[in-house]
This record gives structure tokens, sequence and C-alpha cells, in this order.
């Protein structure tokens, strides 16, 4: 078992348009930010709306289902991760944005471009959760 915490400390945590966002993933629950004004759903959170660029915003839960749109596989990192490590491009299925994760549950070998997979929260320590993606099994 290693020491390393295989995790960099967000450092937008206290960011007000990304707040609501790690809150709702210590609660379990991957949210997206709704523009109360045009109506835009989009991610990644951010200050103001990407559409009409107001700043008053509801946050909705998204499935947490995405889909591979690239990855890399890595050999040398910062000395807080363990290597190597899959790092991924998923596309969210609700369509509205492109996330950075680290892949879990599967080799290089194994993935695939479009493959189904799944985003799961973990809290490594201290109350601050973090996300990662996995394969989607068929249930």
């Amino acid at each position: 078992m290693t020491s390393k915490p295989n995790y960099l400390k967000p450092t937008n945590l206290e960011s007000p348009g990304a707040r609501k966002f790690w809150e709702g993933l210590r609660t379990g629950k991957f949210l997206a930010p709704r523009c109360e004004d045009c109506g835009e759903l989009f991610f990644p959170p951010r200050a103001y709306c990407p559409e009409c660029l107001k700043d008053s915003f509801a946050w909705e839960e998204l499935s947490g289902k995405g889909f591979l749109y690239s990855w890399t596989e890595l050999f040398f990192s910062l000395p807080e991760f363990d290597t190597p490590f899959l790092l991924g491009l998923v596309d969210l299925a609700e369509g509205v944005g492109r996330i950075t994760a680290k892949i879990s549950g599967e080799t290089a070998g194994g993935l695939y471009i479009g493959m189904p997979l799944i985003i799961r929260i973990s809290n490594p320590r201290d109350g601050m959760a973090l996300y990662y993606a996995e394969p989607l099994c068929s249930e």
C-alpha cells in the first residue's frame, strides 16, 4: 500500500462558480449548473453562463454516464501519484461538456473510443470528495 495521496487538492474548492459542484460531490451527487436566465445547462462549472454571461444558476444532478473520448496512460507524473495510471477525456451523456478523469477498473488495452463509462465519487480524506470514471457494465 502506498502513502501517496494519488490526487491533487483542487484549487477551486471555494470559488463561487464551483463551490456547489464540490459540495454536491461530498453528498454523492455529480452536479452541473443551469442558467436561470437562458436555461443553458453546462459543464464544467464557472462563474458565468457560457451562453448569456449571466451568473444566476440552479444546480442539477447529472446521470454520471459518459463515453470515452480519448485517454492516455501515464508512466511519469507528479510525486503525489502512483504510476502508471489511466487518464481519460469523458464526454458527459447529457451532452453538456467533457471532463478529465482518472480511469479505474480497466487496462489501457481494454479501452476504446466511445466506451460507456460511469462517474464514481470517492472520499479520499478530509471530507473532500473527488470523482473518477470506470467502465459502465450492463446491469
